[in-house]
């Protein structure tokens, strides 16, 4: 949830600070992430017009990894951020991560000149299309400093999303009334003709359409098929309207109603198979609706729910948009490929960032640093087993695991416990013999210098010899001898 103000004074058309609220479906407060206030690095600071119902438009990005809003580069209590001109007060877009991460280092140039900067939005955080009350869609790369407009109509633009590879705004404007697609696909370049999607309102007069969400619900019709769509109108047809795109014409199923009381402007939505869960915002209120109707029916519910949050004195909610979740890492490739203790090791991926535990086969890694969302770096700890294996990584976002073994090399586990004992001969060709003072039996085994056990443990007795395998190939081994709780491990060579 997008809100403005923190509670210290009344809200007016001055910049107020911002903040995103997460919540739970049942209205509990999770956590508060605060946008800059003041420049930091390359983070500018990111605010809105307090009394401005029309900005901070939250969405979600469209492979679900990010957060998006946008507004001013001024300080709190700069006046009338929203006429200001861009040479005074650049515009700013805001990217935040699932891990809560903030960048808002993207600034829209000489974009939204005098004019409100309403919503963004993006594909996969690595470019944004951004709307306001004059200047249409403005598209640009993250961390860029201007922006390209896209189309010449209409100018004034509510807000907007990617849904099914393609870009949707929607307006009050005649004659896009209602919900539009801005060219084919998700275009970078000017010279875009936005299209009225048939059946919407298009030159009626009276709609007033904020937030939306794009659902595919129905098998039989290619691409998204129903649409919601944020009515801020109190009385008439305001609320959530439920479309369908019927025969290649989009059809109004029916309206969640609003109250007087509530006028709804932001909207966000998720589906899973034909029921689609929806969060709504007023400025005062946050809604959580369940719509199971499906394709082409009237919504579950005729009217809003109670609001499962209210926004304090001095503050005011804007958009809503469910939370991102972090991307699912992946392991490319590590290095070296084999080590013994103390071995520093470097794997690199992607989407490693919040790392909560690495392993080497079973052996959990209790050390290790986060270079960057591509590499993390370890150092093989004291152990005394022998551990090969594929590594794993596991974040917020999944557990990824290597292709190939990372294989442990025992040399440096050689132990010297059991001093007294003796081993001859050695190098050998068919057996060793193994001696301790006190006659006892022993348990013996053999690996290679890589892990891989190559004689499976066998007990001899006081001073019987090991046979090698003859199909031993000449080489330096590790001969690993228990005796009751104790474990020895020695090298031997095979001729």
């Amino acid at each position: 949830m997008a809100r403005v103000g923190d509670g210290s004074a009344t809200l007016t058309a001055a910049a107020a600070p911002v903040f995103l609220d997460e919540y739970t479906p049942g209205g509990t407060l999770v956590q508060t992430i605060n946008l800059p206030t003041a420049v930091s690095s390359s983070n500018r600071i990111l605010t809105a017009a307090g009394s401005a119902t029309a900005e901070l438009g939250l969405t979600r990005s469209a492979d679900g990894h990010y957060l998006v809003l946008a507004g001013y580069g001024a300080a709190p209590g700069t006046p009338a951020v929203a006429s200001s001109a861009a040479t005074d007060v650049t515009r700013v877009i805001g990217l935040i991560g699932a891990d809560g991460s903030i960048d808002t280092s993207t600034s829209t140039g000489s974009a939204f000149d005098g004019a409100s900067i309403r919503a963004a939005a993006t594909a996969d955080g690595t470019s944004f299309y951004s709307v306001g009350s004059d200047g249409g869609v403005q598209y640009q790369a993250l961390g860029s400093y201007a922006a390209t407009q896209l189309n010449t109509a209409p100018l004034s633009v509510r807000s907007l999303n990617v849904a099914g590879g393609n870009l949707y705004v929607s307006t009050n404007l005649s004659p896009y009334v209602g919900l539009s697609q801005v060219g084919a696909g998700l275009p970078t370049a000017a010279g875009q003709t936005v299209t009225a999607l048939p059946g919407f309102p298009g030159t009626t007069a009276g709609a007033s359409p904020y937030g939306f969400y794009l659902a595919d619900l129905s098998a039989t019709v290619p691409g998204v098929d129903v649409a919601y769509v944020a009515d801020d109108r109190i009385i008439g047809g305001g609320g959530v309207q439920k479309w369908s795109l019927v025969a290649g014409s989009w059809v109004l199923n029916g309206t969640i109603a609003g109250t007087v009381s509530t006028a709804v402007r932001g909207l966000s939505g998720s589906t899973s198979g034909t029921a689609v869960s929806l969060a709504a915002s007023s400025s005062a209120g946050l809604f959580f609706i369940t719509d199971n109707a499906g394709y082409n029916m009237a919504p579950s519910l005729t009217s809003l729910p109670s609001a499962v949050a209210t926004a304090g004195p001095n503050t005011a909610f804007r958009g809503v948009a469910f939370a991102p979740v972090a991307a699912a890492p992946t392991i490319a490739s590590f290095t070296p490929t084999m080590g013994g203790i103390g071995t520093a090791v470097t794997i690199t991926g992607t989407n490693l960032t919040g790392a909560t535990a690495v392993r080497i086969g079973t052996l959990d890694i209790p050390t290790f640093t986060v270079a960057s969302a591509t590499t993390i770096t370890l150092v093989v700890p004291t152990t005394t087993s022998s551990i090969s294996g594929p590594l794993t990584v596991v974040t917020p976002g999944g557990t990824a695991t290597s292709s190939t073994n990372f294989n442990l090399v025992l040399a440096t586990l050689a132990s010297q416990a059991l001093p007294e004992l003796s081993i001859f001969p050695n190098p050998a060709t068919d057996y060793v013999q193994i001696e301790l003072p006190q006659a006892s039996s022993l348990t013996v085994s053999l690996r290679d210098l890589v892990g891989r056990q190559v004689l499976a443990p066998v007990v001899l007795a006081a001073h019987q010899p090991l046979r090698l395998p003859a199909s031993l190939a000449a080489g330096v081994y590790l001969l690993e001898i228990e005796q009751g709780a104790t474990k020895a491990v020695r090298r031997i060579e095979k001729k």
